[in-house]
């Protein structure tokens, strides 16, 4: 499979419920770290390639999926500059497409291709990125709806919160539709993409959890529609968290992050930032998912005029300890 430069590396991270995995992870300076011990996949394929999602234990529930370009370093190795330049083209219908083609299978493989997807942009390169959670056979996906306004709230009694898919908008108008004049619910196109971020915030890995379904929390994606907030999510057994053991933020070789970039950018590798540690630590440990942006602001700049990049090696254990 073709492999352009990534803006990150993605690691899938399959625990046993007895055992705690490491994780090496390593983030390339203006990009953003993502650790993660909510068992979530994430994939990149090139156009003409074939995407693979597998389960070696549970079944496939698909969460996002796009089949595009919105950068252009992905799927860029040997193409013209033409090809990656438009970095605005997503697809609609890609999470469908994939979510009929591979939820509730262990395994899935799907043709990276117009023939496949369509076409959103004519004469570009696209590559498709899914991200996928593999949910045990016996658990049960569980779909609510809260109207603005209200609060949505969610219990899992013993067990843990994990967020599947969120939308604050409306789909419909029928749902929370009650009394409300036709100008407020005839807007079914409206949907606000913070809304999987904002649940996961503040529901993943805990027993219970209440969010205000409102403007201020979610956004307002569609000024003068009567919104709701759909939620669906699973009750896992089983926890674990993140506990970041090593970390630093600069340059210990010339290759790593390196595509593109001129000699003197790349050439002192004795670069470290002290604080990366205490910096991770503090962001991260205890939560079972963590973004951190790779950057100056973030950790300082420890060589002025060298491009750096983020290493973190992180456990996923099942006490937040």
């Amino acid at each position: 499979m073709q492999q352009g430069r990534m803006s990150f590396i993605f690691l899938l991270v399959l625990l046993c419920q007895c055992g705690v995995k490491a994780v090496d992870l390593t983030t390339c300076e203006g990009d953003t770290a993502q650790l993660s011990c909510g068992l979530t996949s994430h994939v990149i394929t090139c156009e003409s390639d074939t995407a693979s999602l597998h389960c070696d234990q549970g079944l496939i529930k698909v969460l996002s999926a796009d089949y595009g370009r919105t950068n252009s370093a992905t799927c860029s190795s040997g193409k013209p500059a033409n090809q990656i330049s438009n970095v605005q083209c997503t697809q609609d219908s890609s999470l469908s497409v994939l979510a009929s083609q591979c939820d509730e299978k262990q395994n899935c493989s799907i043709s990276v291709s117009n023939t496949v997807f369509g076409d959103p942009c004519v004469g570009t390169y696209k590559y498709l990125y899914v991200s996928y959670i593999c949910i045990p056979s016996a658990a049960v996906i569980q779909t609510e709806n809260s109207c603005e306004g209200d609060t949505f709230s969610i219990s899992c009694n013993k067990q843990f919160i994990k967020v599947l898919s969120a939308n604050y908008g409306r789909t419909n108008n029928d749902t929370c539709s009650t009394g409300r004049p036709a100008n407020q619910i005839s807007n079914v196109k409206c949907t606000q993409s913070s809304s999987l971020n904002v649940l996961a915030t503040q529901c993943n890995g805990k027993q219970a959890c209440s969010v205000s379904t409102s403007n201020t929390v979610c956004g307002e994606p569609c000024v003068g529609t009567y919104k709701y907030l759909n939620v669906s999510y699973i009750c896992q057994p089983n926890n674990h968290f993140i506990k970041v053991s090593v970390a630093d933020y600069g340059r210990t070789n010339n290759e790593t992050c390196s595509t593109g970039r001129p000699a003197g950018q790349i050439s002192n590798v004795h670069c470290s930032q002290n604080s990366s540690l205490s910096v991770l630590t503090t962001q991260c440990d205890g939560k079972q998912d963590c973004s951190i942006p790779a950057t100056n602001t973030v950790f300082g700049d420890p060589c002025v005029g060298t491009y750096k990049y983020l290493s973190v090696s992180y456990t996923c254990a099942p006490n937040p300890a």
